[in-house]
């Protein structure tokens, strides 16, 4: 082979590694962005309604459109707003479920109204061949 050919190869080597390189950066970023603006829709729902010295609540994770979700447990804390401690603690798991009810005792003076609530719920999110477990916060509604 001449020496110019073979610097005629080179550079067309240099070319084709060149384009593969630019088309795996724009499909990474056009994948990551697709796969992010579905993970930003994604949410997680506390309805607690107090009945009898009983608290009754529904966890509902949503949002996730063209994603295989698993939903692994969830957490929700009653806390003093004085001290912020923990008064009750709800937690449970999913097994996969999208849904979970739970029911459990109320503490003394639960009616004073000096507590708030706040909660999360993990999950295993899937798309393509990407894998991530994330947390999500409970928004925590009291009805």
């Amino acid at each position: 082979m001449s020496r110019a050919k073979r610097a005629e190869f080179w550079k067309f080597v240099f070319w084709i590694a060149l384009a593969l390189v630019v088309l795996n950066y724009t499909t990474g970023v056009f994948v990551y962005r697709n796969y992010a603006d579905k993970l930003s829709k994604a949410k997680a729902v506390c309805k607690v309604r107090f009945e009898d010295g009983t608290i009754r609540g529904r966890v509902v994770i949503e949002g996730f459109s063209g994603l295989k979700i698993h939903p692994v447990d969830y957490q929700v804390y009653f806390q003093d707003n004085r001290r912020g401690n923990v008064l009750k603690l709800v937690s449970n798991s999913m097994f996969g479920q999208k849904e979970a009810e739970f029911v459990t005792d109320a503490w003394a003076g639960y009616e004073q109204g000096s507590w708030h609530a706040q909660g999360y719920s993990n999950v295993s999110i899937e798309w393509l061949w990407l894998k991530i477990n994330l947390y999500l916060p409970l928004e925590v509604e009291i009805e």
